[in-house]
């Protein structure tokens, strides 16, 4: 269970630098967008165990929409993972350049 954002990981706190710019009223950065999503994929994953709670103890006999369910959220989770390592190996990739 994803229970969070670590408060270092928004982008102008990476290099110990502040960002040059700020973001204009009304848009959002990077670390705001990724929490979005990491939010939803929790939400997913919520909505999924709920669902095999039900069907666990017979308040639904929906099998379909239960498997329906379990697939968003794994599907969900697996993209945030991908995402996380491309993330990863563009910050090595950074960290690697010579100054």
């Amino acid at each position: 269970m994803i229970n969070g954002i670590d408060p270092n990981f928004a982008a102008g706190k990476l290099g110990g630098s502040t960002p040059t710019s700020k973001p204009t009223s009304g848009s959002s950065g990077f670390a705001d967008v990724l929490k979005g999503h990491i939010e939803e994929v929790s939400k997913l994953q919520q909505d999924a165990s709920k669902a095999v709670e039900d069907l666990a103890t017979g308040r639904t006999e929906n099998v379909a929409g239960v498997m329906t369910a379990m697939e968003k959220s794994d599907i969900a989770f697996k993209t945030l993972l991908a995402i996380r390592a491309k993330l990863m190996d563009a910050y090595d990739e950074i960290k690697n350049i010579g100054v």
